[in-house]
């Protein structure tokens, strides 16, 4: 094991070293070819041409590195160095300068035979010019019409993000990421809410312009630059049936200097520890809580008769210890040992020969301690990128991730690479390719920390100890109910590595008349690898003589997009822009997975030897799929103000019944900007920009298994009695569910009102938006009655609304030379609401059951509605603790003091369906995020996020304390009722629930605190450096709830906190 560990270890270093002088290799390659090409311009030019000198500063004075300064009219140019100098040689008679920087307003210099030209560029100090992402294609911020936000991920490489959702989380109104706790960082996410039933709500990825099908997981998230997200359905129906719960739109980083290639370094190590963790019992709580349960169980005269049966016997009040100990002997003895009467006390609490041992010999385990651990996270990644002066460019990174998460054994280790190429061809044709490389390494094994709750302090981790047996190992209590979290797994061998390739190779074409064609070819290849052995040493699963599994799949899916896209301006005040999709799509996926059991003559292979097994079982599973699509979009504004966007597309899918392959999703969404009328004129002081925009649009869903049209056919062993009574088994098939040929997509139509604003030049802008949705045909599985011979089948039925308001704020709240403070604010709520389901009528009755009308029927197994929201609770309403004077009114519903009381609502003394009502909601009434970035002498940075979900509640069912056999394992440090300690929100010890208990759980956390420090550089030229930043960020630092207080408040589960330091440097 150590070997292997060590070879692990080298094999590692070398793929980092490996990786370093391919960096190396390059980036010295173009530094020589620069160098080559820059003498063979020296000595090619005449002596009549003249070289200039400069320096390009922002206003503060500040050099700025990396400007691009090209001879106006020529591809001759040049960028500034780290002191922001630079020297050009002109080529031309009659010079000008065109002096660009990212962030910075261009500026066009006139040399005038000047010999120096220094310039001074000034911040760009408004947005609406900014380029946003939208479906095939871009658009000024100006030009959009509708509800779109954007995110600048490169902004947030000091934060050390884990994963794209880490650059999404509470960054953006509207979005919702759900809460990730484990080495890997993954969590789900929602755009504007869950608006269906049935059907999958994530949104649609696109990466750098076309549809990604993989995993965000293989996406290194330094490698985005930044992240547009549609969100109405004007802005997403160009993606039609793929894009009704929302797009996201991932950009990665291009080639974008000229001159020598840049490369860049980024190191994130850190550490992360379990965070809000509820205290689990000591030994001496242990012992308390074992007392409380044993006499709640026992009567008052069982009590009286037994005085302090349960009490420490070294703390008996008016009781003799000879007394005490005589309770349960058979025949009275005279004396004792203390071993003895300890021995007595403990096995009343019902502690078992190991803990009575471990207790005698003051032995305790915190097995919290054990399960949860401090991890290491380490993140590495080196890119190189260039551009060329005729429009050429690279971007090639490597990263590395090993990560350790806070339950012992959790750990995620990817290996991931991007590659995106761009070559200008000729002036009329640009070839590219965006490629990204991933290998995933998921099949580490972590600890059962549950089983920390399980196991008393006397339970001893006696793993390795040779004075105990397997059996003692496993269970260290000498009961099969808690089990050593560390045991299973040391038994078992596991591979489970994920393989993705994915890419993008298109061609752009220039045609006459501003059109533009182009042709994307995006194929997604996915394979994994999972092996596992359950070994014959563990000796409960011998009997099965070995199991090994090897399980094996393959993904293969492409799409070719054919665009043509349009773009005019006519007498000054006519824009107009069309882009017109063509696109065809074809997925396929096989699985092959066997297993074997009863291996001979031996396991000790695993599944490296499969054929050992004597009873395989081999199963496999291929899927297809297709799809196409027509789309056209068309944008018209008139003088710059009013705005048009119109959308149409035909989608077909295989998925859907025979009878709709196809459908159509049609948009549309109007633009004004009312701040360039002349009315505005006398606000425009002070009111920068407003624009009013409108929309509304249909977006489909077709995120349903591929088959759920046709009629599902299961086998499976069936007992048969024949008339003598002999019982045999027979393999039948049967179809369970029916088959729908006119299943169709889920439609969903939206209406989206905002307002873009912008006040005091810039300093304070954003947006504001409400929107209705209503989601059709719902995708749905109908259960149908047994008589009919199936057991569902799936349907569109029903109608769900959604609503929802956003606001986003962004401000420029001070600033100075040397300090500056801006801050990004967002809220948002989103709410839902049942309108119709299955048509089904039932009666309405009155006090008197007589006939007043009809009403359309709720579904009372899924809890829907007609008129409430699905994520309204709806259960019996919790009013406390039965407490002893109610013995008998607990008595009439089978229970007993101590027990949770519920209400009865029509006191008809039984608990029924009659008497649930709704109560609060499971999903959040509102959420908030707030980013605050203060800057102090342009070099150190300070900034933190909060967010907040508020009104939501979680069921708490631990109040209860009814979980598991009390008599046999432990529980966190909770109160609970005793005749002594009458409270009305814990139960007694060992208490029936009949309903559930919900507590509220909303909560503000103080998410990211990043504290960042850019080298000056005149430090950094002494080591031939250009950039470097020093980050100290902290994740999960804080978080405030004032209602719950178990685990998380979030996700309810362990919650990691980490710290992490981080350099970033560019050569």
């Amino acid at each position: 094991m150590i070997t292997q560990h060590v070879k692990m270890k080298s094999t590692r270093y070398f793929l980092h070293l490996l990786c370093f002088i391919a960096l190396f290799m390059i980036s010295n390659t173009q530094w020589m070819k620069a160098e080559v090409s820059n003498t063979s311009a020296l000595v090619a030019t005449p002596k009549q041409d003249r070289a200039i000198t400069g320096k390009v500063v922002d206003i503060n004075g500040e050099a700025l590195i990396g400007v691009n300064i090209i001879e106006k009219g020529t591809t001759n140019g040049t960028i500034t160095d780290i002191d922001g100098n630079f020297t050009l040689t002109l080529t031309t008679s009659q010079p000008t300068l065109t002096i660009s920087y990212i962030g910075f307003d261009t500026e066009e210099v006139a040399v005038s035979g000047r010999s120096v030209v220094n310039v001074t560029l000034n911040e760009s100090t408004s947005y609406l010019d900014e380029v946003v992402v939208v479906g095939y294609g871009t658009m000024k911020q100006r030009d959009l019409t509708g509800a779109i936000a954007t995110i600048k991920a490169d902004e947030m490489i000091a934060e050390s993000p884990r994963s794209v959702q880490d650059l999404l989380r509470a960054n953006a109104a509207g979005v919702s990421i759900g809460f990730a706790n484990s080495a890997k960082g993954d969590a789900g996410l929602q755009v504007r809410g869950k608006g269906t039933l049935k059907a999958g709500s994530e949104p649609l990825i696109v990466l750098d312009g076309v549809i990604y099908e993989g995993a965000l997981t293989d996406i290194n998230p330094l490698d985005i630059a930044s992240i547009d997200i549609l969100k109405d359905a004007s802005s997403a129906a160009v993606y039609g049936a793929k894009a009704s719960n929302g797009v996201i739109i991932l950009m990665t980083q291009k080639g974008a200097q000229t001159g020598k290639p840049r490369v860049n370094f980024n190191t994130s190590i850190g550490f992360v520890q379990s965070a809000n963790q509820p205290e689990v019992l000591d030994a001496a709580g242990f012992l308390k809580f074992r007392e409380a349960y044993e006499i709640g169980k026992r009567t008052d005269a069982y009590l009286e008769q037994y005085p302090q049966m349960y009490t420490d016997p070294r703390k008996l009040q008016g009781i003799s210890q000879l007394d005490w100990y005589n309770y349960d002997q058979k025949t009275p003895v005279s004396s004792f040992t203390e071993e003895e009467l300890l021995s007595a006390w403990l096995i009343r609490l019902e502690l078992k020969q190991p803990e009575i041992d471990n207790f005698l010999n003051n032995k305790i385990t915190n097995w919290p301690s054990l399960v949860f651990q401090t991890g290491l996270q380490q993140d590495y990644q080196a890119s190189i990128s260039n551009r060329t002066q005729d429009g050429s460019s690279y971007y090639w990174s490597l990263g590395y991730s090993d990560r350790e998460g806070i339950i012992t054994g959790n750990k995620f280790q990817t290996f991931r690479s991007r590659l995106n190429l761009e070559s200008k061809i000729s002036d009329w044709l640009r070839v590219g390719l965006n490629a990204g490389f991933s290998s995933r390494n998921e099949g580490f094994l972590q600890a059962d920390w549950g089983q920390m709750v399980n196991i008393s302090p006397y339970g001893s981790n006696n793993i390795g100890d040779p004075e105990y047996s397997m059996f003692h190992w496993r269970y260290p209590t000498d009961d099969v109910t808690p089990v050593n979290p560390f045991f299973d797994n040391l038994y078992r061998d596991r591979k489970d590595v994920y393989t993705t390739l994915n890419g993008n190779m298109y061609a752009i074409v220039d045609l006459p008349f501003n059109i533009e064609y182009q042709v994307n070819f995006i194929p997604y290849l996915e394979f994994r690898e999972y092996y596992n052995h359950e070994s014959t040493k563990h000796f409960e699963w011998a009997t099965n003589g070995g199991r090994a599994e090897r399980t094996t799949h393959k993904r293969y899916n492409w799409q070719v997009d054919n665009i043509l896209r349009f773009s005019q301006r006519f007498a000054q005040d006519h824009n107009v822009e069309a882009t017109f999709l063509f696109n065809a799509e074809k997925g396929q996926y096989w699985s092959q997975k066997m297993t074997a059991t009863q291996f001979s003559p031996s396991d000790v292979l695993g599944y490296h030897r499969m054929q050992a097994g004597t009873v395989p079982l081999n199963e496999s599973n291929d899927t297809y799929r297709t799809g196409d699509a027509l789309m056209g979009r068309l944008f018209y504004s008139y003088k710059d103000r009013y705005m048009l966007t119109t959308t149409v597309r035909r989608d077909g899918y295989s998925a859907f019944g025979q009878k709709n392959p196809r459908a159509t999703f049609p948009s549309v969404a109007l633009g004004w900007i009312f701040t360039a009328e002349d009315f505005a004129e006398p606000i425009l002081d002070w009111f920068d920009y407003g624009k009013l925009r409108f929309s509304w649009g249909e977006n489909g869903n077709r995120d349903i298994g591929q088959y759920e049209a046709l009629s599902d056919m299961t086998s499976g062993p069936h007992p048969y009695i024949d008339q003598t009574g002999n019982v045999y088994i027979t393999s039948q098939m049967y179809v369970n569910r029916m088959s729908n040929s006119e299943l169709k997509w889920e439609r969903k139509a939206s209406y989206n009102a905002g307002l873009d604003f912008s006040f005091l030049n810039n300093r304070l802008s954003g947006s504001i938006d409400g929107y209705i949705a209503n989601t059709f045909d719902l995708l749905v599985d109908r259960v149908l009655p047994e008589i009919s011979g199936f057991n569902s089948v799936a349907a569109n039925l029903g109608q769900l609304q959604t609503k929802g308001f956003e606001v986003t704020l962004n401000a420029g709240i001070i600033e100075r030379q040397n300090f500056s403070w801006n801050a990004n604010a967002n809220f948002f709520l989103n709410r839902r609401e049942i309108i119709t389901l299955y048509g089904d009528m039932v009666d309405v009755l009155d006090d008197e059951g007589n006939v007043i009308g009809q009403k359309e029927a709720d579904d009372i197994q899924n809890q829907w509605f007609i008129g409430r929201d699905p994520d309204q609770i709806w259960n019996y309403e919790h009013i406390g603790v039965w407490q002893v004077e109610e013995a008998e009114q607990a008595a009439v519903y089978g229970l007993q003091p101590g027990d949770f009381k519920y209400k009865d609502q029509n006191e008809d003394g039984v608990m029924t369906n009659a008497d649930r009502i709704f109560m609060g909601y499971s999903t959040p009434r509102f959420n908030w995020n707030l980013r605050n970035e203060f800057i102090f002498n342009k070099n150190l940075s300070l900034s933190f996020l909060m967010y907040s979900h508020w009104g939501q509640y979680g069921s708490f069912n631990r109040a209860s304390n009814s979980s598991g056999f009390k008599d046999r394992v432990s529980e966190y440090v909770q109160p609970y009722w005793t005749p002594e300690n009458r409270i009305n929100n814990y139960a007694r010890i060992g208490s029936k629930n009949d309903g559930s208990v919900y507590r509220e759980k909303s909560f503000i956390r103080l998410d990211n605190v990043t504290l960042s420090y850019r080298v000056p550089r005149n430090l950094l030229e002494r080591i031939s450096v250009q950039d470097m930043t020093l980050s100290l960020s902290a994740r999960n630092v804080a978080v405030f709830s004032p209602h719950w207080d178990f685990w998380d408040p979030e996700n309810s589960n362990p919650a990691p906190r980490s710290i992490n330091a981080s350099v970033n440097f560019t050569l």
